[in-house]
């Protein structure tokens, strides 16, 4: 198995509203888009725009990036936290 061949992970903390956060969770997203294999492209464009969107109710999302270069695929998963729904009355 060569390095190319692992499967690769990575989990970035993104912050709606913080830019020094937002910097850090673009730029640790372009290392790893650019680690892969250059046969290995995605359209991200879709998923940022969705953070933004998600941002603005769930300010604080954990995005896991994994990369399965035997299959080509970039699978993403969020990890957030609900704040419950305020109870009204006694």
């Amino acid at each position: 198995m060569t390095d190319s061949d692992r499967i690769q992970e990575i989990t970035i903390r993104y912050v709606h509203g913080d830019a020094r956060l937002r910097r850090d969770f673009d730029h640790r997203l372009a290392l790893f888009l650019r680690a892969q294999p250059t046969h290995h492209r995605w359209d991200i464009t879709p998923l940022v725009d969705a953070l933004d969107q998600l941002g603005r109710r769930i300010p604080r999302v954990e995005v896991t990036l994994r990369c399965d270069p035997a299959h080509a695929e970039l699978q993403v998963s969020l990890d957030f936290g609900l704040s419950p729904i305020p109870r009204e009355g006694p």
